[in-house]
C-alpha cells in the first residue's frame, strides 16, 4: 500500500528519531523520510533561514510534491512527513492534498511527559538547527490535540512518548 505517516511534534521532541527508527525498523517497506528542515533548508538557502513573511506555505507544498514523485509508480511506499503540524489545520493540509494519491494515512502524535526536554535536547542541536526556547515554548502551548473529525480522516493515530 502508498502509506503517509505524519509525524508530530514541537521541535526537539524527537521527530527525526522516531522517522529515521521507523525506516530501520522496518527494513520490509521501502520508507523515505521528508522533513520540513530540510525542504526549508532547500527552497531557503539554510535551517536558520526562513520563506518570506515567515510563510511556511511553500515548504509544505515541497513536501507534497516530493511525497508524490516518490509515489509514482510505485504500488508499495511508505512516506514520513517529519514536521511539527501542531495543529489540525496544519494535519489536514497534508491530508487533502495527499488523498488518491497514498491510500493509508497515519497520524503519529509524539510526546513528552516533561516538555523542557525539548530545550534540553535543542541545546545539543548544530547551531544552524537552533530553535530559541521561547519559540519551542510556544509551539508546546499550541500543540493541539487532533479533533474527532480529523481523526476520522486518519486510518491511524497513535501516540508515542519519547522519554
Amino acid at each position: 500500500m502508498k502509506k503517509i505517516i505524519l509525524v508530530c511534534g514541537p521541535a526537539g521532541i524527537g521527530k527525526s528519531t522516531y522517522s529515521h527508527n521507523y525506516a530501520a525498523n522496518h527494513p520490509e517497506e521501502e520508507v523515505h523520510v521528508i522533513a520540513a528542515d530540510e525542504c526549508r533548508r532547500e527552497l531557503c538557502g539554510g535551517y536558520d533561514k526562513f520563506p518570506e513573511g515567515g510563510n511556511m506555505v511553500p515548504v509544505y507544498e515541497l513536501m507534497v510534491t516530493k511525497a508524490k514523485d516518490l509515489a509514482k509508480g510505485k504500488e508499495d511506499i511508505t512516506v514520513i512527513f517529519d514536521t511539527t503540524s501542531l495543529t489540525d489545520r496544519r494535519r489536514m493540509f497534508y491530508v487533502k492534498r495527499l488523498k488518491g494519491v497514498f491510500d493509508h494515512f497515519e497520524l503519529m502524535m509524539l510526546r513528552l511527559h516533561d516538555y523542557e526536554q525539548c530545550i534540553i535536547r535543542n541545546e545539543k542541536r548544530p547551531r544552524d538547527r537552533y530553535v530559541p526556547p521561547q519559540v519551542i515554548r510556544d509551539m508546546v502551548a499550541h500543540y493541539e490535540e487532533p479533533s474527532e473529525k480529523t481523526m476520522s480522516y486518519f486510518d491511524v493515530v497513535g501516540e508515542t512518548y519519547m522519554d
